[in-house]
C-alpha cells in the first residue's frame, strides 16, 4: 500500500577504531671529533617529530623523524650532549578510513636503551607507538513521519548535535630566533617543546579565521661552561582553514596540536652561535556542530490494513558540556638516592591521555615523562626522568551513561623547587579545552509495511467492550483494536493516555 513517509538527514560523527603499530628503531652514534669522549652517560631521548600525514583511499602514510639526543658526561668533567635525526616511514591500510576524513597521527616512544660501545660509539634501542585516529562524517536518513492509509504514529523527541564539517589542515611555523646579549653561546640544543594559545576564532563563508600564539621553550647546553640554558619564544599564529558547510550557527571545536618541533642552531652575522632556526608543524582539527531537534517514530499502526514494523538501533549525540580550562598537577619525587643543591633544568614529555566516565563526570587521565637535570652536593650533573600521572575531571551538565569527548590536552609550563635533600616539587601546568557530548541508543522505527485485513476479521462493530489492567497504555489498546487513541479517549472521557486504575473501557469503531 503506498503512504506518504517523511525523512530527516542527519550527520553523524564516525570515530574509527585506531590503529597501532609497534616500530623499533636501532642506531648507531659515532661521536665527532669535536665533541669529548663518553665517561658517563645522563639521559639518552628520543623524541619524535611528525612531518606529514597523507590519506589516499584508506591508506595512511606518516612521515616523520626520531630524534635521538645523548646528554652525557665527557672527558672533560662537562655535561656535553650529541644529536641524531633518524627519519620514521610508517603505511597504515584500512577500509573504514574514507577520502576527506579527519587524519591525525602520533608517535610515542615507550622505552629507550643505550649503550656505549666505546668511548666515541653508541648503540641506540627503542621501541616507539605509532597512532592513527581518524575521524569522517556518516549521512543518515531517518524515518521521522508516515501519513495517509490510516497510519497512526508514537514519536519521541531527542535533542541531537547535527555535525556539518570536520576538516583537518597542517601548516608549518618558522622563524629565526636570536638570542639575546646576556644569553650565553649555544653548544648543543637538547630539547625544545611548543604549546598554542588560541586568542580569536571567526567564521566568515566557509572558512574559519583562527589567531594565536606558539609558545616555544628550547632548552641548550652552553658552549664555555656548560651550564644548562632556557630561551624561550612566541610566534603568532593567522591562519584561514577552508571548511565546506560550516557556517555562523555551528558550535565548534578547534584543536591545534604541535607534531613537531624542530630547532637548529646557527651562527649569526658575528661568527657565534646565538640563532636558532625554528619549524614548527601544527595540526589544526575542525569540528562544527549544529544542535537541532529530531522526532523519531517508536511505534506505528494503521486502522485500515495490517502492518509489519522493522525497526533499528542508532547512537544519538547531544551537546553536554564544553570546557576551556588550565589546572597544575603536583606531585614530590621522594627518596631519588642522590643529595640535590641545585635544579637546572625541568621539561615534559611524551604525554598519554584519554577520556573516561567516572562518578558522573568526563575525566581526563593520562601520564607523561618528566625529566629534571640537576647538579649534586659535588657540583656533578646528574638527570632523573620519570613517568607521572595526572587527572581531569570535568562536570556535565546533564547526567549521562555514555559519553563521547573530543579534547585538546597541552602542557603549558612546568617548574620545580627542593623541598628538601632528597626531594623535588614538580608542578606542571596544562591546558585543557573540548566538547563533551551524550550519547544515547535510541531504537526507532525505520520501515513498515501494509497489507489488506483478512475478511474475516473485518468486524465493523460500533463499540467493544473492553476490560484494562491499571497503568495499561491507551496506545497499546487502540493499536489492538485499530481504532485511533482520540476516539477511545473521547468515548470513555479521559483525560491521560495512561489507565490509572482497573476499568472497563468501550472501544468505538473508525
Amino acid at each position: 500500500m503506498r503512504y506518504n513517509s517523511e525523512t530527516q538527514n542527519l550527520g553523524f560523527c564516525e570515530k574509527n577504531p585506531d590503529l597501532t603499530t609497534e616500530y623499533p628503531l636501532e642506531a648507531e652514534i659515532s661521536l665527532p671529533d669535536y665533541c669529548p669522549e663518553i665517561k658517563r652517560i645522563l639521559r639518552c631521548n628520543v623524541r619524535t617529530d611528525i612531518l606529514s600525514v597523507q590519506n589516499i583511499s584508506g591508506r595512511v602514510n606518516v612521515q616523520g623523524n626520531a630524534d635521538i639526543t645523548v646528554i652525557y658526561i665527557g672527558d672533560n668533567d662537562k655535561i656535553s650532549a650529541y644529536q641524531q635525526v633518524t627519519p620514521i616511514q610508517k603505511t597504515f591500510d584500512s577500509d573504514k578510513i574514507e577520502d576527506g576524513s579527519s587524519v591525525v597521527s602520533k608517535i610515542i616512544t615507550d622505552y629507550v636503551n643505550c649503550r656505549a660501545v666505546n668511548p666515541r660509539r653508541l648503540d641506540v634501542k627503542a621501541m616507539m607507538t605509532v597512532i592513527i585516529r581518524s575521524y569522517s562524517r556518516r549521512d543518515e536518513k531517518l524515518l521521522t513521519g508516515l501519513s495517509d492509509c490510516g497510519i497512526r504514529t508514537l514519536c519521541d523527541e531527542y535533542h541531537f548535535s547535527d555535525l556539518k564539517c570536520i576538516k583537518e589542515k597542517a601548516f608549518n611555523l618558522t622563524e629565526v630566533l636570536e638570542l639575546p646579549s646576556d644569553k650565553p653561546v649555544i653548544g648543543r640544543v637538547i630539547n625544545s617543546c611548543a604549546n598554542i594559545i588560541v586568542s580569536e576564532k571567526k567564521i566568515i563563508n566557509n572558512k574559519m579565521l583562527v589567531k594565536g600564539d606558539c609558545y616555544l621553550k628550547i632548552h641548550y647546553l652552553s658552549e664555555n661552561d656548560s651550564t644548562v640554558e632556557c630561551a624561550e619564544h612566541s610566534i603568532p599564529i593567522s591562519q584561514i582553514i577552508e571548511a565546506d558547510g560550516i557556517t555562523e550557527d555551528c558550535n565548534t571545536l578547534l584543536n591545534l596540536n604541535v607534531t613537531a618541533c624542530e630547532s637548529v642552531s646557527k651562527v649569526d652575522s658575528s661568527g657565534e652561535m646565538k640563532l636558532i632556526d625554528i619549524n614548527v608543524r601544527v595540526s589544526a582539527n575542525i569540528f562544527a556542530f549544529i544542535n537541532t531537534k529530531v522526532s523519531l517514530i517508536s511505534d506505528a499502526y494503521s486502522t485500515q490494513y495490517n502492518s509489519r514494523n522493522s525497526y533499528k538501533s542508532i547512537e544519538l549525540i547531544s551537546e553536554n558540556t564544553d570546557f576551556d580550562t588550565s589546572f597544575t598537577n603536583k606531585i614530590v619525587l621522594e627518596s631519588i638516592g642522590v643529595s640535590i643543591e641545585q635544579i637546572c633544568s625541568v621539561w615534559c614529555s611524551d604525554v598519554k591521555s584519554d577520556y573516561i566516565l567516572k562518578n558522573g563526570k568526563c575525566c581526563l587521565v593520562g601520564t607523561y615523562q618528566v625529566t629534571v637535570i640537576f647538579k649534586d652536593a659535588e657540583k656533578q650533573f646528574g638527570i632523573i626522568s620519570k613517568p607521572v600521572d595526572f587527572e581531569l575531571a570535568v562536570d556535565l551538565k546533564n547526567p549521562s551513561e555514555r559519553i563521547n569527548c573530543y579534547y585538546s590536552l597541552q602542557i603549558t609550563g612546568s617548574a620545580c623547587s627542593l623541598s628538601g635533600e632528597s626531594k623535588i616539587e614538580l608542578k606542571t601546568e596544562f591546558r585543557a579545552n573540548g566538547k563533551v557530548l551524550s550519547e544515547k541508543i535510541v531504537k526507532y522505527l525505520c520501515d513498515t509495511e501494509l497489507s489488506e485485513i483478512s475478511s474475516d476479521k473485518r468486524k465493523n462493530c460500533a463499540l467493544t467492550i473492553y476490560f484494562c489492567d491499571k497503568n495499561e497504555k491507551v496506545w497499546n489498546i487502540a493499536k489492538k483494536y485499530k481504532t485511533t487513541v482520540d476516539a477511545i479517549l473521547s468515548e470513555n472521557n479521559l483525560d491521560s493516555d495512561i489507565i490509572k486504575e482497573k476499568k472497563t473501557l468501550l472501544i468505538p469503531g473508525v
